[in-house]
Parts: C-alpha cells; structure tokens; sequence
C-alpha cells in the first residue's frame, strides 16, 4: 500500500488506484497525511482548509470528507484512518508515504560520505516525485506546503548535482539538468553548478555566458547584482584557476549548505565531576531512548533549588545525544526570576538556531510555535528546556514530532505535560555527598580528613549545589584545610553566607572586581544594570554614564576584558551589543539602591528615555521628515553626540528595528516610574516599527503601556495622540470598526483642545478609513482640506501626503488622468523636503497610474527603485505592495513567468509582514494573473476563497475589485448567469455605500 502527495494525491493497494473524488476532498487527505501518526483536531483541518475564514458548513464538510475517505480505504481493505479525541489520526509508515520515503532518503544521503551513496540515495528519493506535491488537491494550506515540498525538492537535486560532480560526471550534469536553469533562472547555486560542469568539460565560453545572462536578468529585473558564490566562480573561470580542476564542490543535501556549523548543538558542557543519580538516571534514559511512540518523548525532572537539575539534566542529554544527531537545542527559561523567559522570544531563538530569517519570524507566539514545530516534524531532535515556571510556558515549546524529545526541569511539579510521571532530585546522602566533595576539592585532601569531610557534607544538607561552593573553596585554599570550613559552617548564623551560590561567594568575588574599577565605570555598571533592557550599546552607556562617546565604548571594552561585561554579538547595523550576566546584574543592581538615590534611579531612565527619543526621532527624520510625531518628541530635547545621531540617521530602518527591545524596555520602566511623558513619546517614534517592519504584536503592547501613561499623567492631548495611533493600527491591519471608536474619540480630544495640527493627524487617518470603505467622496473633501492646512502652517510632509491621497481617491475612481497631476506634484513636494521615504510611497501610487494609463515602461520605472529601497531595509509591507505594482505590469505586459516570479516575493513579503489587507490583495493579483494565463478554474477557486476574508475587513474597493475579477472568470467560463448575479451584488454595494 502506498499514499502519494508528490504529485496527485492517491491511495494504491494490490495495483488498485483511488483518486477520491473532489479536489478539496483530496486536500483533506493530504493534509493528514502532512501529519501522519498525530492526531489531528477538527479546527486544525478546518483552518488548513479555509484559513481562519470557513464556511458555517465547515464542520459538516470536513465530517462527510473522512466518511468519504473512510469508505475509499474500507473498499480497498484499508482501516487506518481513525477518530482520536476531536480530531482524526491516520496511521502510514514511512513505507507507506512518498513524502516520508523521499525525506528519508534525504536524511540518509545527508550522512553518508560517499558521492556514489549520495548519488543512489538521492536518485531513488528523487524517483518518487511525479509533478507538482499535491497537484489535483485543493485547501489553504496546499500552495505554502507545495512550494516548501518544491524547495526541498530542488535542493535535493542540487545535492545530486554535487555527488554527480565529485564523480567527475559533467556531462550526465550538462544532459540532464541544463533544462533546470531555464525553469529556475534565478537559482544561483544551480547556475553555479551548471557553470562548473561546463568548464570542466572544456566549454568555458558557455559557463561565463551563464553567469552573464544571471547578471543581465538580475539587473534588468531587480536591480541586484550576482551573489558571491557566482562573482567568484566566474573569476577563478575567467583565470582557469586550478582549485576548479582539483578540488570538487562539498556534496550538500538540503535546503542549505550542510556543515557542522548548521546543525543546532546548543548543550552547554557537561559536567566531569557528575556523581550519583543512578536510579533517575536509568529512568531518564529510558524514557529518551525507549520504544518510539506516537508523541514526542518528554522527561520531566523536578526538585528544590540548589538540588543540580541543570546539572542532571545537561548530563542527560549529553548522554542521548546520539540518538537525536539532527539537532539539540538548549535555554533556560528563568522560572525562578521575577520575569521569566517569553515562550515567543525563546521561539525566536529556536526559529534563528534552525536557519530562519529573523525578518521571516512570525509575529504571535502561535504562529511561532507551528513553524517550529514544522521545521522539527522528521528531525530526531532533543530539546532540554531549563528551569521553568509551569506548563504554560512550556507548551508553546513542545515539538509535535514523535521523531523528538524534550526534558525540562522546574521547581515545580509538571504533571499537565503529558509525559511520564517527573523524577524528583533530591538531596545526596552522605556517601554521595563526600564524594562529590572529593572530586571538586581533590580526594587526597577529603581522604585526610574524613570526619571534617563529612561534617562539611551534613552541614551542607546533601545539597550539590553546596557541596559545590564548598568544594571550590576548598580546592582554591587547600591550605586552610576542610576543618576550618566545617567550623565556618557550623556557625548558623554564617552558613547561608557561606553556601548561598548568589549570595555571598558570589557578592564578594564580583565585588573585588567592582571596588577595582574607577567610580565613571562602576556608574555605568549600576545604571546599566538598573535598565530593564536586554542588550547595552555605545549610545546607551552615554545616556546613563553621562560621559562622552569615546569614553563609554572604552569603558564597555574595558569592562569586557574583566568578564564584567560580554560581548552579545554585532547587529545588523555594525553596532557591538554587550550583556550583563544575570548575577552581575543583580549584584550591580544592589549597588545602585545602596550607592545611589531613588530621584538617581528615575534619572537614570528618564535620560536613557530622552536619548532614544532623540535618536528614534533622527532615524526617523532622516526617511520620514520631521512629521508631526517627530516634532512631539522633540519637545523633550536632550543633547546627543553627534556620531550617534549620524549613525542612527544613516542607518534609519533598521536601527529602529534592532533597538526595538530597548524601545519596549524603556517604555516599560518610563510607565512605572511615572515617566508619563517620555513613555507615551516614545510610542509615537515607534508607530515605524509596524508601519515599515511590521512589528505589530510589540507596537500593539507600547501603545497599551502608552494609553495608561497618558491617562495617568493628565495630559488630554497625550491621550488623543495614543489613541488615534491606536485606531490607526487597526484600521491598518483590517479591524476597521474596531478602529473608528478610536478615532472618533481622539478627533474628539482634539476638537475640545483646539488642537488643529492633532485634528489635522486624526483626520488623514480617518481619510485612510473612509478609502478602505470605498467612500471617496468623503475622503476626497477631507484630504483636500488637508492640503489647505498643511500649506497653511507650511506641513510639507503633510502637503505631500494629502496630495498623494488625493491622487489616490482619483484612482480608486477610476481617474487616472486626473490622479497624476496630484501625484506628481506630491512627488515633487516630497523632494524638495528631502523625504525619502515620503517621495517612495508617492512612487507606488504613480507608479500604478502609469500602468492604468498603459504607460508600462514608466511603471516598471517607478517600482523599481521603491522594491530595492524596501527590500534593503526589510519593509515587508511596502515590499509587497512594489512587487504587486511590479507583477501587474507584467500582466498587463503578458508576461506570464514575470508575473508569477514577481508574486511569489509579493506573497513572501505579505506573509512576513502578516497584514491580512496585504494578504489578501496579493491573492487578488495572483487569481487576475490566473485569469490572463487563461487558468480559470484557478482563478475562480483563489477569487473565491479570499472574499470572505475581503468581506470581513469591510474593504469595500478591494471587494469589488475581487468580485469584479470573479465575474470576468464566470463570464470566460461560460456563466453568463453566474456573472450578471455578482455583477448585481456589486450595484448593491454602492448602492449601500451611497445610502450611508
């Protein structure tokens, strides 16, 4: 018996063949066979199929669909399909299923080191493929799963490629895959390879000719240059370098490069002196290395602080880490700290540690949570979880594949996890106590001293943790002898001085070094360890420190070198980020109650708080304009050097995006101390990271914090700002009627505080509102007294602005002609107050007037430079809105490969960014390039399944672009009926629009 999904989906047993019948039908049983062996929930299926917007039959439709396959498998003497707790299971070996074959065979080709195997390997696991995965089936998640499956494909044979290489077989490459290039012509590393076969087979021309016609095409295309990897293999062609004859490329399976670097092995060092456990460490081992089971393995290990569970659990897995080769991940959750590690953050670093693009990370914790679950389904991966709170802050992090294993240690009992009943630590008895002891201080000194030994032992209570600390004392001061310790220790009133690992042999070791340094570096220590920040930078030691740039980076690198400090990493910027370990932390925190005031402390943020106003408001100045946020923030000018205002300003976007966690961090702390008036500011320079990097769940949570800190400090015309940024976010991500209340309400605000510029702010957001529900003719008398008040008080970003809205009015209706005078003048208005970004967004609009006015060439002119810009600083948003612009030029151009090139970085971006608005209008274009390719039953199944989600959000132009489209479809597919009925819904809708 044998399930297919590379290719059509079928059922085979005994030469017998089903096809299933309907196409959602089939897309039902791919779906569970994506998730063979686990128990799937019906709303798990139903989301899969129809993606968060189901019909009100949806349940109805998924219970006749598995009664259906149900009845297929039974005719073909098949059980294996079974309902399991709200959801359904079906059972399929990895015999059973050409995914799970294909992948196996990959993973196997991934470990062998000879390019024969890898050839065979590969070549049989290719041989499953036959045409697209999932072709004839139909359901939300078939297009993300089929290009994910194609991609692995196509590494694959990349990998074959490279053994075929290492066997010295050019010409089988040149014969057999030269096809590839011309179906993929933007896949550098298959270009590369061809490139080399053709060299090595003496056709040197052709293989430089490859690599011209990537550059040209990418040029010409994108405006991007060839990678690296190409540039360098097209020098050492261009030189004959011998290295091309001599050395063969590294054989590589999978969608990246396979070295040791890329395989997760985060497992801290085990420990040498690891002693006793015998009992827990048989059960532990069995449960991890057991007969598999149809669930991950989960082991659960518990105990009182101090009693070793790291210790434990780091041997553990160092002990099982062969059976899970594929990848071992490791955090430490801080259960015991007053803020414990976000189940989302950690999932961050999980995604990062697995090889994903920080910019492709998903907002919600959920979301996060499926893609790592996804990444690790087949792996056999081991996942030690250290130190956390309970099982809410465990879940997100469970694997789903039976393939993995995960142990966590807590204090607490973890009993809701599903796994075997938790090992509890406990203390060491005497025996193992001394012997513990022995191996940290040496046994020769212990041996000298058995009763003092052992009285050292009782009075640590068996804890390890204690034995450790007194073992570490006696190995560093032998000459004071175990005696000594023991009478230290039997003082009760010294003990837990003596044996508190965070506490006094911790306090006295960090603070020799801290009485060591100068009073300017000690300061900075305090008030960095004050912040409620992750992660210190040159411009935040100034603001604290109050020294000037130079000395601050000399004093985070001198503080550096004595380990009082560590360096983190290099951000995107070329900014060095530097940490405080959290016992440093803690003890600088201390010195700054004891050494400094609370008026100090509130300084301290307060000036951190005014610094990053004034660089968030640089770097936003520096594409944006000084808008009128900017001006705001202004109000609480603080003096900056000048290298950090350059850096913020050249840097812009993404400066913004790396300090975003100082952003929340400070917005926080500015909250609770009473700060009222930096916090809210600082939420109003952050409106950019949603509106340029699509950060929306941390701008969501600043303005929460921002709303209280306006309401509390009094300041009404604080609160209408905070609100209408709120309405605004809303009204951005599709909740239109959440966000009008908003609105309303600041516009309110505003009105009773005389406040015109805040009215003139609300008001073009409620412009953006009334567009998004197709009423024009409100939106076009507000935009344009607008333009009257902006000219008014010499607004120039607002002048350019309300030009460009108007212009988009003229479009939405259908004026062409009449958009462009506006948007060009709004162009230039935007130049001349050297407003990049401002300038970029006019391109999109006139861009698209171009095109409706069958100015191609003009169009693809205008998209361009704004799908690099956005591209290069990682604006997911404005990115697919150019590469939409750019795919529906090549539509109108009839260039069909173009088009479906341009929509997939469209719909990479959207699904980056998560905005529904940009979702949904790239599968608008997606079904219009369906229809002009003259695939109509495709155009007509994409149209139809993205209008409930259009309908939900109450986008009334995009509704009727979208139905206007279905009604073209249904004209072409001979419904003429079909067609007069949509086209009858849509006079209704403007019929409604006009009656509001």
């Amino acid at each position: 018996m044998r399930f297919t999904i590379l290719g059509p989906v079928r059922v085979r047993h005994n030469n017998e063949v089903r096809t299933l019948g309907r196409s959602q039908r089939r897309g039902l049983l791919g779906f569970l066979l994506l998730n063979a062996g686990r128990v799937v929930p019906s709303e798990a299926m139903i989301d899969a199929l129809w993606d968060g917007a189901p019909p009100s039959s949806a349940r109805a439709q998924i219970y006749s669909g598995i009664h259906a396959i149900r009845g297929e498998l039974r005719t073909l003497g098949l059980e294996t399909v079974t309902s399991v707790r709200g959801g359904y299971a079906l059972q399929a070996g990895t015999e059973d299923l050409d995914l799970a074959l294909f992948e196996a065979c990959e993973r196997q080709a991934r470990s062998q080191q000879d390019p024969e195997h890898v050839v065979r390997l590969l070549r049989q696991g290719l041989g499953l493929w036959n045409g697209p995965a999932l072709s004839d089936a139909s359901g939300a998640y078939v297009e993300s799963v089929r290009a994910h499956l194609e991609e692995k494909r196509l590494a694959c044979v990349e990998g074959l490629i490279d053994a075929e290489l290492a066997l010295g077989r050019h010409g089988t490459v040149i014969s057999e895959f030269q096809g590839l290039v011309g179906s993929h012509p933007l896949r550098e590393r298959l270009r590369a390879q061809l490139m080399l076969a053709l060299y090595r087979s003496g056709r040197r021309i052709d293989a430089l000719d490859l690599a011209r016609n990537l550059r040209r095409t990418l040029v010409e295309q994108h405006g991007l240059d060839p990678g690296h990897a190409v540039v360098e293999l097209e020098q050492a062609i261009l030189r004959a370098d011998p290295s091309l004859d001599l050395s063969p490329p590294q054989v590589t399976v999978g969608a990246r490069r396979a070295s040791p670097g890329e395989v997760p092995a985060q497992l801290p060092a085990d420990t040498a002196d690891f002693t006793g456990r015998d009992q827990e460490l048989a059960v532990a081992l069995r449960t991890l290395t057991g007969v598999p089971e149809a669930v991950p393995r989960i082991c659960a290990v518990t105990g009182p602080p101090g009693v070793g569970k790291t210790v434990f659990a780091v041997h553990v897995a160092h002990r099982v880490r062969e059976h899970y080769p594929d990848c071992q991940l490791f955090v430490d959750l801080r259960g015991a700290d007053t803020h414990p590690a976000d189940p989302g953050e950690v999932l961050a670093g999980f995604l990062r540690a697995l090889g994903v693009d920080p910019g492709a990370i998903p907002e919600s914790c959920d979301e996060r949570s499926a893609l790592y679950r996804t990444l690790l389904a087949n792996r056999r991966a081991l996942v030690v979880l250290d130190n956390a709170t309970d099982e809410t802050q465990v879940r997100p992090l469970l694997p789903g594949a039976a393939t993995c294993a995960v142990l966590v240690t807590s204090r607490r009992r973890l009993t809701g996890l599903g796994a075997q009943p938790p090992i509890g630590l406990r203390p060491f008895d005497d025996e193992e106590s001394v012997t513990l002891l022995s191996r940290i201080a040496g046994a020769g000194l212990v041996a000298a001293d058995d009763a003092g030994s052992r009285e050292v032992a009782r009075l640590c209570g068996g804890l390890p943790l204690a034995l450790r600390i007194a073992g570490a004392r006696l190995a560093a001061r032998p000459h004071h002898g175990i005696g000594e310790l023991a009478e230290r220790l039997a003082d009760e009133h010294r003990r837990l001085d003596e044996l508190t690992y965070s506490g006094l042999a911790v306090r006295a070791s960090l603070d020799l070094s801290y009485q060591g340094l100068s009073e300017p570096e000690r300061r900075l220590l305090r008030r960095l360890a004050f912040l409620d920040v992750p992660e210190a930078t040159p411009w935040l030691a100034v603001a604290v420190g109050g020294e000037s740039r130079a000395d601050a980076e000399e004093m985070l690198e001198s503080l550096t070198d004595i380990h009082l400090m560590r360096v983190i990493g290099v951000d995107r910027t070329g900014q060095v980020r530097y940490g405080l370990h959290d016992l440093v932390r803690a003890y600088c925190r201390e010195r700054m109650a004891d050494e400094e005031s609370a008026a100090d402390a509130v300084s301290t943020v307060a000036s951190a708080a005014r610094h990053l106003l004034r660089l968030a408001t640089e770097a936003r100045a520096a594409n944006w304009g000084r808008d009128y946020h900017a001006r705001l923030a202004g109000e609480l000018t603080v003096e900056v050097d000048k290298k950090s205002l350059a850096f913020a300003a050249d840097h812009a976007v993404t400066w913004l995006g790396v300090e975003r966690a100082t952003l929340s961090g400070v917005i926080r702390q500015t909250s609770e101390l009473g700060l009222f008036n930096e916090c809210w500011r600082i939420a109003m320079v952050g409106s950019w990271l949603y509106d340029v990097q699509s950060y929306t769940g941390e701008y969501r949570a600043m303005l929460s914090i921002a709303r209280q800190a306006a309401r509390k400090s009094g300041d009404r015309r604080a609160e209408a700002l905070v609100m209408a940024a709120s309405g605004e976010l809303r009204v951005f991500l599709g909740a239109v009627d959440e966000g009008e209340p908003m609105l309303r309400e600041a516009e309110q605000i505003f009105a009773e505080l005389g406040d015109e510029h805040g009215l003139a702010d609300v008001g073009q957001k409620f412009g953006t509102l009334e567009r998004l529900r197709g009423e024009h003719a409100a939106a076009l008398r507000r935009y344009q007294r607008l333009h009257e008040f902006f000219q008014t008080v010499g607004d120039h970003d607002g002048v350019a602005l309300a030009l460009r809205c108007i212009g988009q009015i003229h479009l939405a209706e259908r004026r062409p002609g009449e958009a462009l005078p506006y948007l060009e003048e709004a162009l230039a208005v935007a130049a001349e107050g050297q407003n990049e970004w401002r300038r970029l967004t006019v391109l999109l609009w006139l861009g698209e007037v171009y095109r409706k006015l069958g100015r191609l060439d003009e169009a693809r002119a205008a998209f361009l430079p704004v799908a690099r810009m956005v591209e290069r600083v990682g604006d997911a948003s404005g990115g697919t809105l150019a590469r939409l612009g750019l795919a529906e030029v090549a539509i109108d151009a009839g260039d069909h490969g173009e088009a479906r090139a341009q929509l997939v970085l469209a719909s990479e971006h959207a699904t980056r960014c998560g905005i529904l608005p940009m979702i949904c209008k790239v599968r608008v274009a997606i079904a219009r390039a369906r229809l002009h390719a003259g695939d109509l039953a495709e155009a007509a199944e994409t149209i139809e399944h993205v209008l409930p989600l259009i309908v939900g959000m109450t986008a009334l132009p995009l509704r009727t672009e979208a139905m206007e489209l279905l009604a073209e479809v249904r004209e072409q597919l001979g419904d003429p009926v079909g067609a007069a009925r949509i086209h009858a819904e849509i006079q209704r809708d403007r019929a409604d629009l006009e009656r509001r």
